[in-house]
């Protein structure tokens, strides 16, 4: 590897792309501190069944609720087949013909509104009905359509249900499926209905969205002419949300929410702590909220405790419980990404180029990296940027680390660690604007920019600290052996637990730590930063300052002192990572970032002292011999 000395011009490119970031930073911390007001919701089937059960109305339920903090209600499309079980519709035939062998399906109704909405249905979902009049009452004769379809027809929110919801003042969140064979006019009446009455915001149930996938352009359409929000649930995998995310950020309002299953395995403590982390954490700003529990004495008190203990947490951590609303742009100039694109490009070429002194290659570099500078006018070029970026400031910093190997540990893990956050910052400063908020846009490199530092840092030190030559000649060791399976079986976990949708979970042990943490600390930290990789660091920087400069005999200590600094690698690709969690408040990951670091410094410091008098007290009693 190719030890050049650090001109100037790197210094000052790296702190343009700092001050970019950070003016960029900024827009988008204006942008989440002005949305702060959180929906808290709840069905309104739940409200009913709870207040009932209690011996309240439902109005008097509502009243109960609203105090605790309730501030929406999600009302669902009624359909036939509730009208059916509700005894005010149900189905007979019509005979006709001259042997009366010919038939026709009717509905009887008790009464004329709900006819009308049915036959209103019948119009926007299948374009056709009759209606007729006869001595048993109001008839709704039908077309020759299956008595299943009609049961499953959705026929708009349940009049009395609105009623109540617009007398108490709740905010309406409309709840839609997407019914097979909805055509763009389907999709169009469907949501102007709902807009008729009252609903502020829109949310799908099922599978899809409605309109997925032909008229799913309709449905963003309509949605903005109308001035409908968006409703997107978090960590549910429904066809054509993406569409909508990606056509209608400036209307996306992101909804939380947890299923009785889930919450029947968590304490109260813990199912409080979901939601209000869901608000101030990932920006949630409606919070679905559901029975702790079904069975309780007063069952409506008991859920308006559980209410109005998420309302706390939520004032508790700076947010405030309203009406709700989407984010908006931060109002960054497109030309600004170039400009911080550029400035990025001089810091990568600098870190490309410690690897290779071919000028040839290093031109080549040059001039790929200045053309992607440019390109960082569009979305490509600045996620092509960010990625490169977030690896080269880590390697950067363990590079500036070997040339210093300074004597004072904690000194040493400030510096690696600042420059670190500087890559973060300048990866959160390119990838700015409102698709990350709402989760429409994210970090396409996420893995790979964690594990490429780590491996480039091991390859740097390994080869700077041990003869691998000789070491590749040597017979391998059980010691040997078994370092290399540890660290390779630990980046494999690190990789399948690493990304935004990891399908590995977290361990009971681990779990009781992470909510001790949350009780204790303001946010909690990460534990790859403070619990392994920033310890390891410490170790390693101490280590690293006893070697000898250009010392690489094949001692065991220069191997040992690379895999802590390899280890220790994970913590700082952690910190970049950290700040590429583009949906979670920008501040809140500073903070983590934060205490992760005054955590992990305090672990490593007492296990580098720890090592250190143990080492001193072994050599003791050989210098009294040698006396």
């Amino acid at each position: 590897m190719k030890r050049l000395g650090i001109p100037v011009w790197v210094f000052l490119a790296a702190s343009l792309a700092v001050c970019l970031s950070i003016f960029s930073i900024a827009k988008r911390h204006r942008v989440e501190a002005h949305n702060k007001a959180v929906c808290i919701a709840a069905e309104f089937e739940t409200i009913e069944s709870m207040s009932v059960s209690q011996g309240l109305t439902v109005d008097k339920g509502i009243e109960n609720l609203k105090a605790a903090g309730l501030r929406g209600v999600v009302l669902s499309e009624e359909t036939v087949g509730d009208l059916i079980g509700q005894s005010r519709a149900a189905f007979t035939t019509l005979q006709f013909g001259s042997e009366r062998t010919t038939s026709l399906p009717q509905l009887i109704f008790t009464d004329p509104q709900t006819l009308a909405r049915v036959e209103k249905a019948l119009q926007i979902r299948f374009r056709t009905a009759m209606r007729q009049s006869s001595a048993r009452g109001l008839v709704l004769t039908l077309p020759q359509i299956s008595p299943i379809l009609v049961r499953a027809l959705a026929i708009g929110l349940n009049p009395t249900q609105v009623a109540i919801a617009r007398r108490s003042k709740l905010a309406i969140i409309a709840r839609c499926a997407n019914p097979v064979g909805a055509s763009a006019s389907t999709v169009r009446d469907t949501l102007t209905w709902i807009h008729d009455d009252g609903a502020i915001a829109f949310l799908p149930v099922g599978d899809q969205v409605l309109g997925r996938r032909e008229s799913i352009k309709t449905t963003t359409k309509v949605l903005h002419s109308l001035g409908l929000f968006y409703a997107s649930p978090e960590f549910t995998k429904i066809g054509g949300d993406q569409n909508v995310l990606e056509d209608a950020k400036d209307i996306v309002i992101r909804l939380h929410s947890a299923q009785a299953a889930e919450l029947d395995k968590l304490a109260a403590t813990d199912a409080v702590e979901r939601y209000g982390k869901a608000a101030r954490e990932r920006n949630m700003r409606i919070l679905l909220v559901r029975p702790l529990s079904f069975a309780a004495e007063r069952p409506l008190a008991s859920f308006a405790d559980f209410v109005k203990n998420i309302h706390l947490m939520i004032l508790r951590e700076g947010g405030d419980v309203g009406l709700p609303r989407p984010f908006t742009e931060p109002g960054i100039p497109k030309l600004f990404f170039p400009v911080l694109g550029l400035a990025l490009a001089a810091v990568v070429w600098w870190a490309a180029s410690l690897f290779t002194a071919n000028r040839v290659i290093r031109l080549a570099g040059a001039a790929f990296l200045v053309l992607l500078g440019v390109a960082c006018y569009v979305k490509t070029g600045q996620q092509a940027m960010a990625f490169l970026a977030s690896c080269a400031f880590p390697v950067i910093a363990f590079d500036m680390l070997d040339r210093w190997r300074p004597k004072n540990v904690i000194a040493g893990f400030a510096v690696v660690s600042l420059i670190s956050v500087c890559g973060g910052l300048a990866v959160a400063g390119m990838l700015n604007g409102l698709g990350y908020y709402v989760r429409a846009d994210e970090f396409r490199a996420v893995k790979l920019s964690v594990f490429l530092p780590i491996l480039v840092v091991g390859f740097m030190y390994f080869r700077s600290l041990v003869d691998w030559r000789h070491s590749l000649r040597s017979p391998i060791t059980w010691g040997a052996a078994a370092t290399a399976f540890i660290l390779v079986a630990g980046l494999a976990v690190m990789i399948a637990r690493t990304g935004n949708d990891s399908g590995v979970g977290v361990s009971g042990g681990e779990t009781l730590m992470r909510n001790l943490l949350d009780r204790i600390l303001f946010v909690r930290p990460r534990t790859k930063e403070f619990l392994i990789g920033h310890p390891f660091l410490v170790v390693g920087i101490g280590y690293l300052s006893t070697l000898k400069r250009g010392d690489s005999t094949g001692s065991n200590l220069g191997g040992w002192v690379a895999v802590m600094l390899m280890i220790g690698a994970m913590g700082q690709s952690d910190v970049v990572n950290t700040l590429t969690h583009l949906h979670i408040p920008v501040m809140l990951s500073l903070v983590r970032i934060g205490e992760g670091w005054v955590l992990g410094g305090i672990i490593g410091y007492i296990a580098w002292t720890v090592v250190t008098w143990i080492g001193t007290a072994r050599l003791k009693p050989t210098e009294t011999i040698n006396a």
